[in-house]
């Protein structure tokens, strides 16, 4: 008996009994089906934090004044983070694996345009800035480093704040604006989305935040609320290389820590790296996955027992059958084949469905991530990969757990086969 005769007497066994195929094969579903889905929906949500996390720029991280750690011994510890610090990183060979810096000052503040108040955030901002953070400009330009050191008062505003002030976003270029009774043009809007990791509310959406020259923001703006040890909020470092961004915190950390005198003491300023982050993100990301998958796989052992046991029964209700097909001629390998063909067949036809259910469980995740969490960039997908390793999962199933009833199968007596009623 070939392969095709052996694959067309088994199906015609499956197709014979339907019902008992379907609830055969009903584990195999189950268990494909949430393995394939649950893939897609944590591949999706795992792409999503990580295209997030390059918004906030790619070998990037950030410097805050706050201290990492107290003790008993350090209460009198205050942060200290200035411009000067980011000054002395960019000191020739201070810090080689450095690209550069940028300074910011962040607060909110009222801002009009001649009518109604606002309350908007407002950030003191170097021009590198727009370099290390991906910033999308709309309309308008940039604020330029001369424009900066000269402390000009040119404001580059969100898209909500043009269209709140001005109705559109042409409109407001070359419009001024007053930001806590401090006038100022507007040259440019930028369309720049806002970053889930960040955080909600409207004072972390670009949308409704205006963009100002640091020193302007500092002297003008805010001089009565930076201090001596504190005058920015973040310093934002760009590494060389995403390679170099351990070694580059290393060498900002020692820069640091040589600037502020800090023998013993913790470091009054904090390291946040968003590589980090995201590594963590990641592995947690892969671990809920992988419990999941780990029930999917519990269903497909369940399912495999369920596969054993039927065509256990096969092999009890066919034994004439065998001892005919014996009689004829038929040698043990063609029943074993015959019965462990139908075994997989079995599995192959549950992991289609399977897949099927998968794809529907997809559909299902990107409905909760648009409609229940509102991320409308996660998008779960079934992949090739998935797939594949969904119909290898049947197959090995089907071997496994078919072997052992085909084996009893081609090791029956046709003698005592045929005189079973």
């Amino acid at each position: 008996m070939n392969f095709l005769e052996s694959f067309r007497v088994a199906w015609a066994a499956l197709v014979s009994h339907k019902l008992r195929s379907l609830l055969t094969m009903l584990g195999i579903i189950i268990g494909v089906g949430a393995v394939v889905g649950m893939l897609a929906i944590g591949n999706g949500y795992a792409a999503f934090i990580q295209s997030e996390f390059k918004k906030l720029g790619v070998g990037v991280f950030y410097l805050n004044p706050s201290i990492e750690s107290r003790d008993a011994s350090e209460q009198q510890q205050q942060p200290r983070l200035t411009a000067e610090d980011a000054d002395a990183i960019m000191r020739p060979g201070a810090a080689p694996a450095v690209e550069m810096v940028a300074v910011e000052y962040s607060n909110n503040a009222t801002v009009s345009a001649g009518g109604e108040r606002y309350f908007f955030g407002i950030k003191g901002v170097t021009p590198d800035f727009f370099v290390i953070s991906p910033n999308d400009l709309g309309v308008g330009r940039f604020y330029t480093a001369d424009e900066e050191a000269g402390g000009s008062r040119v404001a580059v505003i969100g898209d909500k704040v043009a269209t709140t002030l001005f109705g559109s976003l042409p409109a407001a270029i070359g419009q001024r604006i007053n930001i806590n009774n401090v006038s100022f043009e507007v040259i440019g809007v930028t369309v720049t989305e806002p970053n889930r990791i960040v955080g909600g509310g409207r004072f972390n959406d670009p949308a409704e935040q205006l963009f100002v020259p640091y020193r302007t923001a500092v002297d003008r703006l805010f001089r009565n609320q930076v201090t001596q040890d504190v005058n920015v909020s973040t310093i934002h470092v760009k590494a060389r290389n995403v390679t170099q961004i351990e070694e580059a915190i290393r060498q900002v950390t020692a820069v640091l820590r040589q600037e502020h005198r800090l023998t013993y003491q913790s470091n009054d300023f904090s390291v946040n790296n968003p590589e980090e982050t995201a590594r963590q993100a990641q592995a947690i990301t892969t671990g809920f996955s992988a419990f999941l998958g780990t029930i999917g796989g519990i269903s497909l052992l369940v399912g495999g027992i369920g596969i054993m046991n039927i065509m256990l029964v096969s092999v009890a209700q066919r034994t004439r059958e065998i001892g005919l097909r014996k009689a004829v001629g038929a040698r043990r390998r063609d029943i074993m084949w015959q019965f462990l063909i139908e075994a997989v067949v079995l599995c192959l036809v549950g992991g289609a469905i399977g897949v099927g259910l998968g794809y529907g469980l997809a559909q299902l995740g990107n409905l909760l991530f648009t409609v229940v969490f509102q991320l409308d960039d996660a998008r779960s997908a079934v992949t090739l990969d998935s797939i594949l390793l969904a119909t290898g999962i049947s197959i090995i199933i089907g071997v496994f757990f078919g072997l052992f009833p085909a084996l009893r199968a081609s090791r029956l007596d046709p003698i005592k086969a045929l005189r079973n009623e």
